[in-house]
């Protein structure tokens, strides 16, 4: 990226040649360093900066999106916010924005173009928001941690709706700089990951304040559906994603903890149960029974509350969700 910059390259060319020597090189370096690092260089941003970027918004979830703007969150956020949408294809946007927001105030609300094949757009597309809601998946097969990459370095928050082990895995590396810039990054922010995340976290704390205790298992009931229940066009090319990521792929979102956090199997005197693998001799600390998959991929009763359940497809998925944030917050010393 420094090469595509040429008084900058150049400058820095002439330092190494030098030796740090050339003072004029210098001066020009630490002048066009500055403008490297806000993206100014590169960047046709109009200067308007928004509280929420909605990106991908002229599909079925996008639909979703506005009507839940226009009929909930413009109505009752106690404080008002500005906002604008975004897409690769502006025309698509812009119809569907004229037709939810037509003879409203916000039948004006801008509209961005941003595509991964152009980085400059990405960049003037993440200065121009505090937050970025992404909802264009399926995200495995975008290149979506350049929106992020450029979140991170401006300090930008993001959060997305996606159901993926592989996409979030990805995002993983990403932490570390994101805490260092303050930005927070929250892949599955929807139904799938995000609710029986939160719910827990709430229960938890809940068990911590009233009666001092943790929590030490959780069991997430999702009640819905019926005849005329189904997925998205979205949602099942996001599964076709999954299904045809090879056997890497698929036996990675078969781990209980392909997202960390971890428990291993312990006896009553607190040591760690093993798996001792035959002719090598490899050492490996066993999962514990009550978090195989396989205890949610059939129909049982639970005796507690006296019903029976059922499988829930994204129960895979929330589990990881569940059990990363369980980590986050040990390491993070609450």
């Amino acid at each position: 990226m420094v090469m595509k910059y040429e008084p900058l390259a150049t400058a820095l060319r002439k330092l190494n040649e030098t030796d740090g020597k050339d003072k004029d090189a210098l001066h020009q370096y630490n002048e066009h360093i500055e403008s490297y690092k806000s993206f100014n260089w590169c960047s046709s941003w109009d200067g308007n900066k928004y509280d929420i970027v909605f990106y991908g918004v002229s599909g079925y979830t996008g639909y979703l999106m506005m009507e839940y703007l226009k009929r909930v969150a413009l109505k009752r956020n106690p404080e008002p916010f500005t906002f604008a949408f975004a897409g690769r294809t502006p025309e698509r946007v812009r119809e569907l924005r004229d037709r939810e927001f037509a003879g409203t105030m916000w039948e004006d609300t801008p509209i961005l173009q941003m595509s991964y094949d152009d980085p400059f757009s990405v960049i003037d597309l993440v200065k121009s928001a505090r937050v970025i809601i992404n909802v264009a998946g399926p995200y495995m097969l975008t290149q979506g941690e350049l929106m992020i990459d450029a979140c991170v370095s401006m300090g930008v928050h993001y959060c997305d709706i996606s159901g993926e082990v592989p996409w979030t895995r990805r995002l993983v590396p990403l932490h570390k700089y994101a805490m260092e810039n303050g930005s927070f990054i929250l892949p599955s922010s929807a139904a799938a990951g995000g609710f029986p995340d939160l719910g827990t976290f709430l229960m938890a704390k809940k068990m911590r304040e009233d009666y001092g205790e943790d929590l030490r298992k959780v069991v997430c009931y999702c009640s819905g559906g019926g005849a005329m229940a189904g997925s998205s066009g979205g949602t099942l090319k996001t599964r076709a994603a999954m299904a045809a990521g090879g056997d890497e792929t698929r036996k990675m979102m078969g781990d209980p903890y392909a997202l960390g956090g971890f428990v291993s199997d312990r006896d009553r005197n607190g040591i760690k149960y093993c798996n001792i693998e035959f002719g090598t001799g490899q050492v490996a600390t066993k999962v514990r029974a009550e978090d195989l998959d396989a205890n949610m991929s059939k129909i049982s009763e639970d005796k507690k509350l006296g019903l029976w359940r059922g499988p829930n497809v994204y129960s895979y998925f929330d589990t990881r969700i569940v059990r990363r944030s369980n980590m986050l917050l040990a390491d993070l010393g609450n």
